[in-house]
């Protein structure tokens, strides 16, 4: 069925806000990529020594929509649950931890301070190193490398989205292929394109790194 003008207008405004939205999204995440604000310094964390675990690690598995794989440590005498999680369980080998860390083990782990009142509570804190026999189990760097490739890869989709539907909302005229193909699916088509051209890009320029 054609669409009447009106139609195609009502449809360019909804691409307009889509780009907009994405644009200021997109921009949001930028910023904080480009300001650092995905990188964890050593100066960030809290040191915590000689703390003797209760319990070996236990890995945890969270399935469905929200799924969660993450790491548990308990010590003696602290109420905390250590967890190593999120962009730090990338970065860490799951057999050496629950293999080579025993309970009655004396390990040391750094909190951010800005985290620090979780700390010796009953809550769950995340760890940010892992050390034991000064053997390092937690890669910060490549916690920080990961954490900040997923704030590129967002504002890069977002901005491709934001282009894209932007370019749409600019034709005058609603294009004939959009009434034997579904807008969405060459919308789809046209944002993936853009997205691995500009990660391309960004990737052989080494940019924002």
């Amino acid at each position: 069925m054609i669409e009447s003008i009106s139609d195609w207008e009502r449809k360019q405004q909804t691409y307009l806000i889509v780009s907009v939205i994405c644009f200021i999204i997109g921009t949001y995440f930028f910023i904080k990529v480009i300001s650092g604000s995905y990188i964890i310094k050593q100066s960030e964390l809290q040191v915590y020594e000689n703390l003797i675990t209760s319990t070996a690690p236990q890995f945890k598995e969270r399935k469905g929509k929200q799924s969660k794989k993450w790491i548990e440590i308990n010590c003696i005498n602290n109420q905390s649950t250590f967890e190593i999680s999120s962009y730090d369980y990338r970065c860490v080998n799951d057999d050496e931890v629950l293999n080579e860390i025993k309970a009655g083990d004396t390990i040391s782990i750094a909190i951010l301070k800005d985290e620090i009142d979780d700390f010796d509570t009953e809550t769950s804190c995340e760890i940010h190193s892992l050390i034991k026999n000064n053997k390092e189990y937690l890669s910060l760097e490549c916690r920080n490398e990961e954490d900040n490739d997923d704030g590129k890869f967002g504002f890069l989709l977002l901005f491709s989205i934001s282009i894209i539907t932007a370019i749409v909302h600019s034709l005058s005229k609603k294009p004939k292929l959009f009434d034997k193909v579904n807008p969405e699916i060459i919308i789809g088509i046209a944002v993936i394109i853009l997205l691995f051209v500009l990660h391309y890009i960004c990737n052989k320029y080494s940019i924002l790194d």
